[in-house]
């Protein structure tokens, strides 16, 4: 979101800027003079970072990044990493005005003048600290991050009693137990071992994102795991006699996995400690964006502003900024009313605005209320019916026109201002929040306000999942998305036209088969329900078994299993056990349009020896508009075949006993001309040659980039074969 256009706003922020630059300046000088205390350097690190983060609000990226340069060069002075320099300060002096004129230039490049300056002070620094510049890190699962990895002193900002919006690498006492590390843990003798010499203890160092979340994902996933071997060890336990020697080789390897397990989850928080910062590193500037605003539109806003000190993953941090600018701009823009407008309606001329943050069981919870107008559903079916989107002699449910606040390019404004953009700004929020397995809410009251409740993981690489079982297979649902659940015999069900509803908290929200809202045939009966919160409105699903909530490390499926929108990943369970992660928003829509008929689809096998690979394999493949079975060897495969009929084979070439190719060369003997894809992440170039001579249809690397071309190959092989080919989901 870039206000680089609004002329106003534009000149209110070339003041502010002036402003800091005049102090910045006056800073330049004073280290070139050699006067500069720790007090002095840490006022001029909070003007650099202001200057950073009011930047990015507004659009002008390449002063941002000047901003960015500042505060890190004036947070080394202050951690005295570096005494500053008449060369340094001269630098630094030279790229403050530079920043003026940038204001005018392209926001994303800026002058040619800026970026010679900020040469110049990369120039001077190199040999100090070895030409790295804190910058933009690489970015990982489509969230770019920034690693902020050196502690910076308190700053008032602009929220009163803000602390530095900075996210260190924290530092352990000497004295103190590391987080999440119990003193007299089995990891130290109970104390008897230092992990670290105390100089390194004390000290902070600069890392790198992409190894640092890579770190994160793989302490994860060893988590998992070692929390699937205990419960093996337990079930085994209960299988052999107590007083046997079993029982006590058991006991004491369950013993020994105990510290492991306690070791790991230390690791575990430590690691995402690192990869943390606060809240506030986004909202800090938000007070600063109202009051320009509120200036632009001639409107009195009090900004309230609780909870920013919640501390979450970076990814999810980068994700969340822009949504939560969106929609504080909406609120000042759609929502708020003039002080004369509010005075007229017997309401206080100053509006209130708040944004209030918390973090509860690994979950971020985001509010942002406004005391204003609220939605004019009069508005919005007028500007529905005017574009052809409803009807214009039908009454339409509320849920119908809340669902066209989300929809791309839907505006209720008559006309464009710098404010009003597309109408793409809330299709972008609930993407966003989409992107991060979370939920949305929005609620409003004619000529009370609006309330919009945002819930998401606070870590990428771990969430929280409700494990259900449905049509044959177990799926996980992201937590913040789940609002209830209970027995499905507690629900009561009304009919209502084209579809069913349940009464839930006095209201009627629709409601439908996990199954069938995945597009599946559901083999058991449902016993019970969850409900889905969504930006639309509640949802009920009905399932055959609730199984649990775990904590589980979340992986996006490859390109090549890719399709199925419904389906945003996998997750692991430990043991081998791996569950598809579904996106609830996405279900809420397709439980509220018309019945969902699931119609013959072909059948398809799913031969490989992992556990994981099969269900993934099988489950995406079953979103994609194809029924599968699975087997774990060549022989378990040929029993399937003996009892079922099967269009089509999905191999893996590697199996122990005998390979995939094997398989084939089989299954051309029995079947003929039976499709049969061949998937491998460790095949040579022989091996796959000898697949093409075995009767391989297609070969697919498992790390294929290639978006769904497992399933649009399977579709055109059992198309030319049988001509047939069931609705695809």
């Amino acid at each position: 979101m870039s206000l680089t256009n609004d002329v106003e706003l534009r000149e209110l922020f070339r003041q502010e800027i002036g402003e800091r630059v005049g102090r910045l300046i006056e800073g330049a000088r004073a280290m070139a003079s050699g006067t500069v205390d720790e007090e002095f350097a840490g006022a001029m690190f909070r003007e650099g970072h202001t200057i950073k983060g009011t930047s990015r609000v507004m659009g002008y990226e390449a002063i941002s990044r000047a901003g960015q340069i500042l505060e890190a060069r004036w947070r080394e002075v202050t951690h005295r990493e570096h005494q500053g320099s008449a060369e340094l300060g001269a630098a630094l002096e030279e790229l403050c005005q530079a920043l003026l004129g940038a204001i005018d230039a392209d926001p994303n490049q800026g002058t040619g003048e800026l970026l010679g300056a900020l040469g110049k002070v990369s120039r001077v620094t190199s040999a100090g600290f070895n030409g790295v510049e804190p910058a933009e890190a690489p970015e990982i699962a489509g969230a770019p991050v920034t690693i902020d990895d050196r502690e910076g002193p308190p700053a008032a900002g602009l929220i009163p009693g803000a602390e530095s919006p900075t996210a260190p690498l924290r530092r352990t006492r000497e004295d103190e137990p590391a987080p999440g590390l119990p003193k007299g843990d089995a990891a130290d003798l109970g104390g008897l071992l230092n992990a670290l010499d105390t100089w390194a203890s004390q000290e902070s160092a600069r890392v790198n994102a992409a190894n640092l979340y890579r770190l994160i994902n793989t302490v994860a996933a060893v988590g998992v795991e070692t929390e699937g071997l205990r419960t093996l060890l337990l079930d085994l336990a209960d299988t052999v006699a107590a007083d046997s020697d079993t029982y006590q080789q058991i006991t004491r390897l369950s013993n020994a996995l105990e510290s492991v397990v306690r070791s790991v989850s230390a690791a575990k928080s430590q690691a995402l400690t690192l990869a943390s910062a606060e809240l506030r590193e986004i909202t800090n500037t938000f007070a600063q964006l109202i009051r320009y605003l509120a200036k632009k539109t001639d409107k009195e806003i009090r900004f309230e502003l609780v909870g920013d000190d919640a501390s979450v993953d970076r990814q999810v941090l980068e994700r969340l900024a822009d949504p939560l600018r969106q929609l504080i701009v909406n609120a000042i823009e759609h929502g708020i009313e003039t002080a004369d407008e509010r005075e007229e309606s017997g309401k206080a001329r100053t509006a209130t605005l708040s944004l209030r943050a918390q973090v509860k069981d690994h979950r971020l919870e985001i509010i942002i209320e406004d005391d204003g107008r609220g939605v004019d559903w009069g508005a919005v079916h007028r500007t529905a019916v005017r574009r052809g989107l409803l009807p214009p002699d039908r009454d339409p449910e509320q849920e119908s026109l809340r669902s066209l606040l989300f929809a791309p390019g839907f505006s209720t404004a008559t006309q464009a201002s710098e404010l009003v953009g597309d109408g793409s700004g809330l299709t972008a929020v609930a993407g966003a929040i989409e992107s991060l397995h979370g939920s949305l809410r929005f609620e409003t009251k004619p000529g009370q306000g609006t309330r919009i409740s945002l819930a998401t993981p606070t870590s990428r690489a771990l969430q929280d999942a409700i494990l259900v079982r449905a049509a044959g297979h177990e799926w996980g649902i992201p937590e913040t998305a789940i609002v209830d659940r209970f027995d499905l015999d507690d629900v009561q069900i009304v009919a209502a036209p084209h579809r069913k509803e349940m009464v839930w908290m006095d209201r009627r929200i629709p409601i439908a088969s996990f199954a069938q809202a995945v597009a599946l045939v559901e083999r058991e009966d449902p016993k019970q329900v969850v409900v889905l919160s969504s930006p639309v409105g509640p949802v009920g699903l009905t399932v055959p078994q609730v199984i649990g909530q775990q904590q589980v490390a979340a992986k996006e499926l490859g390109p090549l299993l890719g399709g199925a929108p419904h389906l945003t990943g996998a997750a692991l369970l430990g043991g081998g056990d791996v569950v598809v992660l579904v996106d609830p928003s996405r279900l809420a829509e397709r439980v509220r349009e018309l019945p969902l008929t699931v119609d013959a689809r072909p059948v398809v096998l799913v031969v490989d020896d992992s556990q994981g690979a099969r269900q993934v394999v099988a489950a995406a493949l079953s979103s994609s508009g194809f029924e599968t079975c699975v087997a774990g060897s060549v022989d378990e495969a040929f029993d399937v075949l003996d009892e079922t009929v099967v269009d089509a084979l999905v191999v893996d070439f590697s199996m122990p006993g005998s390979d995939g190719v094997e398989l084939v060369q089989r299954v051309r003997a029995k079947f003929g001309s039976l499709p049969v894809i061949m998937l491998s992440g460790v095949a040579t170039e022989a091996d796959q040659a000898r697949a093409q001579d075995a009767g391989v249809d297609t070969y697919f690397d498992k790390a294929d980039f290639r978006e769904g071309a497992l399933a649009a190959s399977l579709r055109s092989l059992v198309e030319a074969r049988s001509g047939r080919f069931g609705e695809s989901a």
